[in-house]
């Protein structure tokens, strides 16, 4: 006769196939970033109103860093006349909702901006918001499409959307408000402030800001004990708020960012001329693209800092991105050679906890 199992065998298989079903959340911490890309797709003009040519590009940046590109194909469309995967797609590993996305379109500053939402799909107009002079060209060719001239056709990795360097003006609206998203860099590219479309820009008196201006600090303070001030930024005017606060990004080139012997120790922290300290300022850290990100709501010196390095650490070169890896999700190496990531260890207890269980089926059977 078939053998039924034993009453006490229902209770235990149920708390063997909870605990293999507790194990799976493990998979959402392990590093997997939260945001997925924002896609864009539309018309396309020039400052004008004429159709941009098919081929131009579209290039979309986030603090100063591109963040996607596109074709324009055909004239005066973007990521229309095809499938999903063929739209104006906008993610880097930083970005996070509520950040300001620019657009480029085969250089120029488009008049239209956007706020990134995860997994959003926005229907968006661009507009060029200059009409560029056509530079000469050495080669012949009749007449008749002039207008190619402005809007280049090219199969190259788009370069960085130019931007200005030092200082720049700020678009005011009729309300105070800024009215489109501008960007600001040092001469050799380190710093750059990035000033948000409707941000209240005010200098130091409560009146509508004109300009802002960004360099690299002449002077420093007395440098925080243990600490390491790598590149100090002067931003002005002095006093200036911001309401949302504004991005301050700090990108380093790889032989700068070896430098650091522990990421994890990385910080923006800022000068408080009244106490005579510095002041961390909240930051986000990318090994990936090798920036240093803080959102920032009023102008002064601020500075990018690490820890100093011990002797020792200082007699052993550094490896880019190896040490303190641990403070950016889903960085490549942030794990201890040998170490089990916490993903492989979640399946593996899952298999092994369900394998229990059907075993101890059978044989009650």
């Amino acid at each position: 006769m078939k053998r039924t199992p034993a009453p006490r065998t229902i209770p235990i298989l149920t708390l063997l196939i909870a605990v293999s079903l507790l194990a799976v959340p493990a998979l959402a911490d392990d590093g997997i970033s939260s945001t997925i890309p924002h896609f864009f797709y539309g018309q396309v003009y020039n400052a004008d109103g004429s159709n941009a040519p098919a081929g131009s590009i579209i290039v979309a940046s986030v603090a100063g860093n591109p963040a996607g590109t596109i074709t324009v194909a055909p004239a005066g469309r973007y990521g229309i006349d095809y499938g999903d995967g063929d739209k104006l797609l906008v993610w880097t590993p930083a970005i996070q909702p509520g950040d300001t996305i620019v657009f480029h379109i085969a250089g120029i500053l488009a008049v239209e901006s956007a706020v990134y939402e995860s997994g959003g799909l926005t229907n968006l107009t661009l507009t060029a918001s200059v009409t560029p002079t056509p530079s000469p060209t050495g080669g012949g060719g009749g007449g008749g499409g002039g207008s190619h001239e402005f809007f280049p056709v090219s199969t190259s990795t788009p370069s960085v959307p130019t931007m200005p360097v030092g200082q720049v003006s700020l678009p005011l609206s009729e309300t105070g408000e800024v009215s489109e998203s501008v960007t600001v860099r040092t001469s050799d590219s380190v710093g750059s402030l990035t000033v948000g479309k409707g941000t209240h820009a005010r200098d130091a008196n409560g009146n509508p800001l004109g300009e802002v201006t960004i360099e690299h600090a002449a002077g420093l303070p007395p440098i925080p004990p243990g600490a390491t001030i790598g590149f100090a930024l002067d931003c002005g005017p002095a006093g200036a708020t911001f309401d949302p606060p504004i991005t301050l990004t700090y990108t380093l080139s790889e032989e700068e960012w070896a430098k650091i012997s522990d990421l994890s120790t990385l910080q923006v922290m800022w000068y408080n001329p009244g106490t005579g300290e510095w002041q961390e300022v909240p930051a986000t850290v990318d090994p990936a693209t090798r920036t240093v990100t803080a959102q920032i709501s009023h102008f002064s010196l601020f500075a990018l800092t690490w820890a100093a390095a011990s002797p020792a650490e200082a007699a052993t070169p550094a490896v880019a991105g190896a040490p303190g890896a641990q403070a950016t999700q889903g960085e490549p190496g942030a794990e201890a050679p040998g170490d089990l990531p916490m993903t492989a260890i979640a399946i593996v207890a899952g298999i092994v906890v369900i394998a229990a269980a059907g075993f101890l089926l059978l044989r009650r059977r």
